[in-house]
């Protein structure tokens, strides 16, 4: 329960300092000084991504399971690829 409320406050802060890059920036600098923390915080951020990773959702495999409106946009961009190939 802590660990899901720490993770929660620490995306809301990282969401926050993302949305301003000026602060990105000045942070980025002032962690990058120490290599120690670089990569701490390297490493943080592959956990999470690979966490991240592991709970993406399920892909459709057949056609006829998509809504209209995704069946349309697979049509769009299937149209799209083939337009982009012809010499």
């Amino acid at each position: 329960m802590a660990r899901r409320i720490l993770k929660i406050l620490a995306l809301r802060a990282v969401g926050f300092i993302v949305a301003r890059p000026r602060l990105d920036a000045f942070l980025r600098r002032q962690i990058y000084r120490f290599p120690g923390l670089a990569g701490r915080a390297r490493a943080a951020i592959a956990r999470s991504r690979r966490a991240d990773g592991q709970a993406l959702p399920v892909i459709l495999t057949e056609e006829a399971d998509l809504c209209d409106s995704a069946r349309q946009v697979l049509h769009d961009l299937q149209r799209a690829i083939g337009h982009t190939r012809a010499p």
